[in-house]
């Protein structure tokens, strides 16, 4: 079992969790309007911002967390994980790009914290504060480690805004989740952070518990629509499953409310709303909270789980602000008003670009309930390996054996030259930025030889995974989004490119090109660790539906200087 130790949120409501939760209850929103910014945004938006260092917010969210729950992150038994999407991406062109990788970012935050373990970054676009939680939960029933502190952020500015311009998914108004008159999304700046523990909490009173009870993070799954990377899935199969998965363990009759991703776009909320009624839950009270904060990024799934939790321990569900007249065809019980709950967990949804879908139960039990038995699950320590891709500049290997690809005279690129020459099926592969094609590249390679064994792929459509790691992020695809909002006289954001700033699309790629419909997860590290990978991939095991994955190392960050170390990762069948 795990355990929440201690929580903060930092956002333009307060500097603590009980600020901002007090501050949403009495129905207070941090939204508002701001004027075009002088440094590259010629169009006014409605956000909420506090425009923090992003390092010095996390720092500062994080470290009060820690004091808090009291414990000592400075052994070999506390792993530090960050979520946001972008990080310090605004500084971007400002100073050297390796300053600005997350998993380098993520590292020193850590080490100013007293941490001594490796930080790992998860970089999951909409969902990735949901997923954190997940893989934070899932490191501590192996028994990895004791202790994970978890913190989301993001901090929006001109990158971030003048590329949600650009999808024209924001809104002129303050947002208004799943409402007839729903326009769009407002941006929103915020840490947040947990304190998570396999090991039962010694003072209640210590984390600001009067009653006796204890949150316990329960099960939480990641999977993917297999549909668009950046349209949702209109049945919803991603969320769905996500869903179905996670209510195998939960009592429906103990569920105060499902707390919605709620973004206030046309389809997002379509997509949930036909998610939670094909599940069975549309009984079951739905709110978002968007309305309150925006929509936080990185943050979201972190700062909203804080909110759920404290809303539960004051017997609330929380109303969902901007909302007034049903806009979807699911059929979902939503209200504006606060209402009284006596239950005691709650779900949290979130969904995001790259077609993926998180799910996360949370509950309050009584500590006198709680079996202090040490738990630990069990999965295979020791995966098969099974086919191995590797491509860099200088030529590709497949199994160990160099693949003598010759190109066009012309042919200036070694990723496409193979495209043409081993696969040539799929031109959506031209549309792709850098790190996507190198992604899609040693897929199909690996799927290739897998096939040579008799193996289709519809024999793991359901049950695949794609997990994938680097240190770069999306470096390539960054550059050239800045580049076209550089110069504020030619002023071009391309709607395109900014998707591809996020890297797990090329997750999404591949779950697409194949229908997988599994776990899709990217991490970002400070540098290329074998050991740390084999301890997340095993992680992915932990959702028993999954039986392999395709798995490995992609970094690209220009033409001259990528590298792709995959292989597929299958449970040992003994």
């Amino acid at each position: 079992m795990v355990y929440v130790l201690a929580d903060n949120i930092i956002s333009p409501l307060g500097d603590t969790s009980e600020d901002n939760y007090q501050a949403v209850k009495a129905g207070k929103s941090a939204i508002r309007a701001y004027a075009p910014m002088t440094d590259g945004i010629p169009d006014g938006f409605i956000a909420s911002l506090m425009s923090a260092d992003f390092e010095d917010l996390v720092f500062r969210s994080a470290g009060k967390a820690i004091d808090d729950s009291g414990i000592n992150v400075a052994d070999d038994r506390s792993v530090f994980i960050l979520s946001s999407t972008k990080g310090s991406i605004e500084r971007l062109g400002e100073e050297a790009d390796e300053n600005l990788y997350l998993g380098e970012t993520a590292q020193r935050i850590a080490t100013r914290l007293g941490f001594t373990t490796h930080p790992v970054v998860v970089c999951n676009a909409c969902i990735s504060g949901c997923a954190a939680i997940i893989l934070a939960s899932r490191l501590l029933q192996l028994g990895v480690y004791d202790h994970a502190v978890v913190c989301g952020a993001d901090s929006p500015q001109r990158f971030i805004i003048s590329g949600f311009q650009s999808l024209n998914a924001m809104s002129t108004e303050t947002c208004r989740p799943f409402d007839i008159e729903r326009q769009g999304l407002n941006l929103g700046e915020a840490a947040a952070t947990v304190v998570l523990s396999s090991r039962f909490p010694s003072g209640i009173s210590a984390i600001g518990r009067s009653d006796n009870r204890v949150w316990t993070i329960g099960h939480g799954y990641v999977k993917n629509d297999a549909f668009h990377i950046s349209a949702p899935s209109k049945t919803a199969e991603g969320l769905l499953e996500a869903l179905q998965q996670t209510m195998e363990n939960v009592e429906k009759d103990d569920l105060a409310f499902v707390n919605a991703h709620g973004t206030a776009t046309l389809f997002n909320d379509q997509m949930e709303s036909i998610a939670i009624q094909r599940a069975g839950l549309s009984d079951v009270p739905v709110n978002a909270l968007k309305g309150y904060i925006g929509h936080s990024l990185g943050a979201a799934g972190v700062f909203e789980t804080i909110l759920c939790m404290k809303s539960v321990d004051d017997h609330t569900v929380l109303g969902t602000r901007g909302y007034d007249e049903i806009g979807v065809s699911g059929k979902v019980m939503l209200s504006a008003e606060h209402s009284p709950t006596h239950k005691t967990g709650f779900i949290k949804m979130l969904s995001g670009f790259g077609g993926c879908n998180a799910t996360l139960y949370a509950k309050s039990v009584e500590s006198s309930s709680v079996s202090l038995r040490e738990m630990r699950v069990g999965v295979p320590s020791v995966f098969r390996k099974t086919h191995h891709v590797r491509i860099i500049p200088e030529g590709a290997w497949l199994d160990g054996r160099f693949l003598p690809v010759d190109g066009e005279p012309n042919e200036k690129s070694l990723l496409t030259t193979i495209y043409k020459k081993m696969i040539g099926d799929y031109p959506k592969y031209y549309k792709m930025d850098g790190l996507c094609r190198l992604g899609f590249i040693a897929s199909e390679l690996l799927l290739q030889a897998e096939k040579t064994e008799g193996i289709s792929i519809k024999e793991h459509q359901r049950n695949r995974g794609v997990v994938l790691f680097n240190r770069s992020s999306s470096i390539s695809s960054d550059k050239k989004y800045l580049a076209s909002i550089a110069d504020k006289d030619n002023y071009f954001p391309s709607p395109s490119v900014f998707v591809y700033t996020l890297p797990n699309i090329v997750t999404g790629e591949i779950a697409i090109r194949n229908d997988y419909h599994g776990e899709t997860s990217f991490y970002i590290l400070p540098e290329k660790n074998e050991e740390q990978m084999q301890t997340l991939i095993q992680t992915a095991f932990l959702d028993r539906q999954t039986t392999s994955l395709l798995t490995g190392w992609i970094d690209y960050e220009d033409r001259e200087h990528y590298e792709a170390d995959m292989h597929i990762a299958s449970i040992n069948k003994v």
